[in-house]
């Protein structure tokens, strides 16, 4: 029963192949950063917000690995309800870093779905952007969770529709108060994150801690 040097080779190398397999590419490119300068968009802000997603990115999979949560709902403090800079802190939490940088690890976040938020209380206005892996498609679509969010039901509503350039991916709307339809800032704002959970609540896709109340859900987060 001994094998011969050849067949242990095999062996090995078949175990390490799907290792290797699953090592993405470092990402090099980053178009909705560079749309968002090209928009001009300062540096420095287009900067902090894509670095705040690379940081809330690492914090998604360390919950995503402790937890076995697949989806993620937030909100985001640096995009100023802007749909621009909210999209390149969502490109910022997808990002595969580079293993030969030095600096701290960001992004690692492009195998979970999420569903981001960021306010502008000047402006009343509220910015979302979708996220929808490949492996979720067969049971959530970036295009329809936003517009379970915009269409909600929950006191107050949200409102918006989901931009034309939305796909079953990659959906972004901007919601905007609207009085005279009903549709009130405050309102608006407590019930997004809510909203979004649901829709993922439906599929089976949000695990609710049923055992102990107090247990805070590592697929939302309220506070961030």
């Amino acid at each position: 029963g001994t094998s011969s040097p050849a067949e242990l080779s095999r062996a090995r190398t078949r175990t390490s192949t799907p290792h290797t397999l699953t090592m993405p590419e470092p990402t090099k490119e980053f178009p909705k950063r560079d749309a968002a300068l090209a928009a001009g968009k300062k540096d420095k802000v287009v900067a902090k917000a894509f670095k705040e997603g690379g940081k809330k990115g690492v914090e998604i999979e360390g919950a995503a690995d402790t937890s076995g949560l697949t989806c993620f709902c937030t909100r985001m403090q640096n995009s100023a309800g802007d749909i621009i800079l909210l999209e390149a802190a969502m490109e910022g939490m997808n990002a595969v870093p580079d293993p030969e940088d030095p600096e701290e690890r960001k992004g690692c976040s492009g195998h979970i779905s999420k569903l981001i938020i960021s306010e502008n209380e000047p402006e009343k206005k509220i910015a979302m952007v979708a996220y929808v892996t490949e492996e979720h498609k067969e049971k959530i679509n970036a295009i329809e969770w936003m517009k379970s969010v915009c269409e909600t039901d929950l006191g107050g509503g949200v409102g918006g529709t989901p931009d034309d350039a939305s796909t079953d991916a990659w959906a972004t709307c901007t919601a905007v108060e609207d009085t005279d339809k009903g549709f009130f800032y405050l309102k608006m704002k407590d019930n997004t994150l809510a909203a979004a959970i649901q829709y993922l609540r439906e599929r089976g896709l949000f695990n609710d801690e049923e055992d102990d109340e107090d247990e805070e859900n590592p697929a939302a987060d309220f506070e961030w």
